[in-house]
C-alpha cells in the first residue's frame, strides 16, 4: 500500500524475500520460446508474411505508390540534378583512390544507385564511391597488382601496352573485392546480421575515418604534386609516402611540368566481368572490412536522416541493399559503394525527398557515360585530388574529437586515440581489426575491474548509497552491504572475491581454517582430559600446550574447508571469546552480509562456482549472506544450473536492501549478535547443564529496529 503525503509517500508492505513474493502474488509459469519454436515460426508460410517479406525485400513497393507528386517531385529534380553533377566529380575523384583510371569511377557512381532505388530503405543517402571505402580498395589493388601483373598478361589482349594491361587488372581487382564485398554483405542481410554494426561505436567511426582522411591526404599529395611515387601498402606504408614524395619533390620537381589529365574517356558502357576466383582467395579479409566499413557508414548516414524525418530503416535491408549494388556494380567495373556524407548532405539540403532524386542524380551520370564524357577529358587529376581533398574536411576535424571524449568519457577517448594510431600505423585493413578487438578489450577491462562499493543508509530510509559520498549515514552493526555493478563471469570473479575480502576486511576461508584447526586442538585437550569448562570460561590444566602446525598443514588440508561440527563437543564455543592458551584465532564482528547484485546482468558457469564457494566460505563461518536485486531470470538460471543445496538455499534471496536489513533486524537471534557485536566489554558467563551442554546466561537487552 502507498499512500501519498505532500512529496513523500508512506509504503506499507510486509518484508519480501524472492520466494515469499512469489508465493503471496503468484507468479505465473511463462513458456519461453525454443530455437525450434522460433525455427517453426521462421519456416510457417502465410499470406500476410508472404506480402510482408515482399515489401521488406522491395521497400519501393511501399513508398512509391505514396509518391506526393505536386508537392515532392520539383524538390526531387533539383536535388538529382545538383547531386548528379557532384557525383560525377566525386566518381572520377574517388578513382584515383582506387589507383585505377577515373572514368571508371563513373560506373560506381551510377550502377549502385539503380539497384538501391528498389531495395533501400533510406530516402535520402546518395549512394556511390566514398574516400574511405575507396582508399581500402585501393590499398588491396596496390598490394596485389604490383606482384601479379605480370601473369595478367596472358589474360587480356597481347596488343595491349603494358601501361593498359595493369590497368585493366587493377580494375579487375577492384571489381573483384567489390563484388566479394557485395556478397558478404548480401549473405549477412540475409542472415540478419544487421546487428554487427553495432559493434563499431561512434568513437571507433571517427577515429578510423580521421586516419583514412590521413591514408587519403597523402595518396593524393602525388597527384596535386604531379609526382611519380612509388605505391606502399604494408604497415608503416604512410611515413614511407610521406618521404618519398619530399624526396621527390625536392629533387626531380622541375624536370615534371607535364600536367596529368584524366585522358580519354570512352563513350558508353563496357561488357561486364567475371571475378576473379583467385583474387576472391586472397583478399577475403580486406573484403570483409570494406563490407562492414561500408555497411557502418552508410546505416550511421541513414539513422541521422530517418531520426530527422520520422522514418523507420531496416539494417537487414540496408545490408542486402548494399550487398547487391557492390555485386551488381563490380560487376559491370565499378568499385566498392556506400555513401558520400558530402553527396549525401546536397541531395537533401537540396530538397530532396526520396530516392526519386537519387535516380535521377544516376540519369545525369548516365548522361557523361554515353554522350559528354569527352568534355572531362581535359580536366587534370590535380584538380580532382583537390576535390578529394576537399571531401575531407568534416573528417579532418574529426580531431576536435579528442578533447569532447576525453572530458566525457576516458575510455572512448582512448578508443578513439588508439583506433587512429591503429588505422595510420598498421593501415587501414589491419587497424579495423585491431581497433575492434581493443574497443571489445575495453568492455571487458571495464567489466573486469567494476567500482565495487560499500553502501549504507541515507537519512534513516529505504535509500542505500555509498558510503564514501554522504555524510549522514547509517551502517548496522555488524552488517555489510556490498555491491557490485557489473555482470560476473570467469575474468572477473577472482577481483569480485578480492574486493568482497577487503571489504569485509578478512578471508573467510583463512578464519575457517583458524576456526577448523582450534576445534581440533580443543578436541584433542578435551580428550586428553587438559581442558575443563567452568563457570569462568574454559581453565587447561597445563601451561605451555604446543601443537605441530606442520602435522595440521600438511595432512588432509581439505578437511579445513569443510563445515565446522561441534556436535561431538560437551560444549559451545563463541569464537568471538578467549580461548584456551595457545589458541588463537582472529574475531570478527560481522554477522550478515549483503551483496548487492541489482546491476549484474548474469553469471556465466566458471563465476558460479567461484560464487558458491564464497558463499559457503561466509556461511560456514556463521555470516549470514544475502542477494538482493536480482530478477526471477537470474534466479530461474542459478535454479536450472543446480545452484543451490543444502547449505546455500534459494531463501537467500530478497527483493531489495532494505528487505535484507529488516530481515536480519527482525531475526530471532539478532539481539544477541548485536549486543555482542556493539559491547565490547560484554562478559560470558558459562554453566553447565546436567546434559553436558553450557547454558550462555549473558544478560538479554532489546535491540530498537527501527532507523
Amino acid at each position: 500500500m502507498i499512500e501519498p503525503i505532500g512529496n513523500q509517500y508512506i509504503v506499507a508492505r510486509p518484508v519480501y524475500s524472492a520466494n515469499a513474493f512469489v508465493e503471496d502474488h503468484k507468479k505465473k509459469l511463462r513458456y519461453h520460446k525454443t530455437f525450434l519454436d522460433n525455427l517453426k515460426v521462421c519456416c510457417s508460410c502465410s499470406t500476410q508474411k508472404a506480402k510482408r517479406i515482399a515489401l521488406s525485400l522491395f521497400p519501393i513497393a511501399s513508398w512509391l505508390p505514396a509518391y506526393r507528386i505536386k508537392e515532392w517531385l520539383l524538390s526531387d529534380i533539383v536535388s538529382g540534378i545538383s547531386t548528379g553533377l557532384v557525383a560525377v566529380l566525386q566518381g572520377l575523384a574517388f578513382a584515383l583512390l582506387v589507383s585505377i583510371p577515373p572514368s571508371y569511377g563513373l560506373y560506381a557512381a551510377f550502377f549502385p544507385v539503380i539497384t538501391y532505388f528498389f531495395l533501400g530503405t533510406s530516402k535520402h543517402i546518395s549512394v556511390g564511391p566514398f574516400p574511405v571505402l575507396s582508399m581500402m580498395v585501393g590499398a588491396v589493388v596496390l598490394r596485389l597488382v604490383p606482384t601479379t601483373s605480370t601473369m595478367s598478361l596472358d589474360i587480356f589482349n597481347s596488343s595491349m601496352s603494358n601501361d593498359s594491361s595493369t590497368d585493366e587488372y587493377k580494375v579487375m581487382v577492384a571489381a573483384t573485392v567489390t563484388v566479394l564485398s557485395g556478397i558478404i554483405q548480401l549473405v549477412m542481410g540475409v542472415l540478419q546480421f544487421g546487428f554487427v554494426v553495432i559493434y563499431l561505436s561512434e568513437s571507433l567511426i571517427s577515429g578510423f575515418t580521421t586516419a583514412a582522411a590521413i591514408h587519403v591526404l597523402v595518396s593524393q599529395l602525388k597527384f596535386i604534386l604531379q609526382l611519380k611515387v612509388p605505391a606502399h601498402t604494408d604497415p608503416f606504408s604512410i611515413f614511407k609516402t610521406v618521404i618519398a614524395t619530399g624526396v621527390s619533390y625536392g629533387f626531380d620537381f622541375k624536370n615534371r611540368f607535364n600536367v596529368a589529365v584524366v585522358g580519354k574517356m570512352q563513350n558508353g558502357f563496357q561488357p561486364p566481368i567475371t571475378p576473379d576466383i583467385q583474387i576472391f582467395q586472397d583478399t577475403i579479409g580486406d573484403s570483409f572490412g570494406i563490407a562492414i566499413v561500408g555497411f557502418a557508414v552508410a546505416f550511421s548516414v541513414a539513422s541521422v536522416y530517418s531520426l530527422k524525418y520520422d522514418y523507420p530503416i531496416d539494417g537487414n535491408q540496408e545490408l542486402i541493399a548494399l550487398g547487391v549494388s557492390n555485386i551488381f556494380g563490380g560487376s559491370f567495373r565499378g568499385f566498392a559503394a556506400s555513401t558520400s556524407l558530402s553527396r549525401s548532405g546536397v541531395q537533401e539540403s537540396t530538397g530532396g525527398k526520396t530516392q526519386i532524386a537519387g535516380l535521377l542524380s544516376a540519369i545525369i551520370v548516365l548522361i557523361v557515360i554515353v554522350a559528354i564524357g569527352f568534355l572531362l577529358e581535359p580536366l587534370q587529376k590535380s584538380v580532382l585530388a583537390a576535390l578529394a581533398l576537399g571531401n575531407l574536411k568534416g573528417m579532418l576535424m574529426q580531431f576536435t574529437e579528442i578533447g569532447r571524449l576525453w572530458r566525457k568519457d576516458k575510455y572512448d577517448c582512448l578508443i578513439w586515440i588508439m583506433t587512429f594510431i591503429f588505422a595510420i600505423v598498421l593501415g587501414l585493413g589491419l587497424g579495423l581489426a585491431a581497433s575492434v578487438a581493443f574497443q571489445l578489450l575495453t568492455i571487458v577491462f571495464r567489466t573486469q575491474f567494476p567500482k565495487c562499493s560499500i553502501l549504507a543508509n541515507v537519512g534513516r530510509s529505504n535509500i542505500y548509497k555509498n558510503k564514501k559520498d554522504y555524510s549522514d549515514m547509517y551502517e548496522p552493526e555488524g552488517v555489510k552491504i556490498f555491491r557490485c555493478p557489473s555482470p560476473i563471469y570467469f575474468a572477473n570473479i577472482q577481483f569480485f572475491k578480492q574486493k568482497l575480502t577487503d571489504a569485509v576486511g578478512f578471508n573467510p576461508l583463512r578464519i575457517l581454517r583458524k576456526r577448523n584447526k582450534a576445534l581440533k586442538k580443543i578436541r584433542k585437550l578435551q580428550k586428553k582430559g587438559l581442558l575443563q569448562v567452568t563457570p569462568k570460561g574454559f581453565i587447561c590444566t597445563i601451561d605451555g600446550f604446543k601443537d605441530s602446525e606442520d602435522e595440521l598443514d600438511s595432512h588432509q588440508i581439505e578437511e579445513l574447508d569443510q563445515p565446522i561440527n561441534l556436535a561431538d563437543l560437551p560444549f559451545q564455543i563463541d569464537w568471538n571469546a578467549d580461548l584456551p592458551v595457545n589458541i588463537v584465532v582472529p574475531k570478527i564482528s560481522l554477522h550478515s552480509l549483503i551483496l548487492d547484485f541489482s546491476a549484474v546482468s548474469f553469471l556465466d558457469i566458471s563465476s558460479m562456482r567461484g560464487l558458491k564457494k564464497i558463499l559457503q566460505e561466509f556461511m560456514r563461518i556463521k555470516v549470514d549472506v544475502y542477494i538482493v536485486g536480482t530478477d526471477d531470470d537470474f534466479i530461474d538460471k542459478l535454479v536450472q544450473c543446480e545452484f543451490f543445496d543444502d547449505e546455500v538455499k534459494d531463501s537467500i534471496f530478497f527483493l531489495t536492501i532494505h528487505d535484507a536489513i529488516l530481515q536480519i533486524l527482525m531475526k530471532d537471534d539478532s539481539t544477541s549478535k548485536f549486543n555482542s557485536s556493539q559491547g565490547k566489554d560484554a562478559k560470558f558467563d558459562f554453566t553447565i547443564n546436567t546434559n553436558g551442554g553450557l547454558r550462555n546466561r549473558e544478560c538479554q537487552v532489546p535491540v530498537e529496529t527501527k532507523f
